[in-house]
This record gives C-alpha cells, structure tokens and sequence, in this order.
C-alpha cells in the first residue's frame, strides 16, 4: 500500500519533476500513491492505466492525463449544482 494523497498534494509532487517524463518512470515513482478521490481511492498506476500516453512533456500534461484516468471517480455527484434545478438543464442563462 503507497501513501494516499489527495490530486492536489499529488500535482504539487509532480511540479518538482524535471520533464519530460515516461509512463515507466512515473508508475515506478508514484504508481503505489494512492489518490483520495470523492468516489473512494485508486492508485496513480491504475489512472494511467486507462489512458493510451507514454510520454509527458509538461507538469500540466502529466497532471490532464492521471486526471483523464481517474475519470468521473474524482468527481462528487455527477450533475450536482448548489444553485438549484439540475446542471445542464436547457440552455437558459442566468444574469
């Protein structure tokens, strides 16, 4: 078992990185970490493991894509809005 972080205390890691860096490197350095998600914990190796890159040239790059892995799991509620009504609902604007 890795140490659990939350994606924020994870990207502020991965900032330290010197780029560009390789899927192996990062699975062998952080792919026991596991992320503290709204929808449970997954480690950063099963992330990457749903997406197709091998190869990140940026921090920014690296972060999209470990957050593109974890997908909806790191949301809350889906649709969930604090203004009331549904989110997505019509394609009214409010002013």
């Amino acid at each position: 078992m890795g140490k659990t972080v939350r994606l924020g205390e994870l990207e502020a890691e991965l900032q330290d990185e010197t780029y560009p860096l390789d899927r192996e490197y990062v699975v062998e350095s952080y792919g026991d970490y596991d992320l503290d998600l709204a929808g449970g914990e997954e480690s950063v190796e099963d992330a990457l493991g749903r997406v197709d890159d091998d190869h990140f040239e940026s921090h920014a790059d690296l972060v999209a894509t470990i957050e593109d892995g974890v997908g909806g799991e790191a949301v809350g509620r889906r649709n969930y809005t604090d203004r009331g009504g549904s989110a997505g609902e019509g394609d009214r604007e409010s002013f």
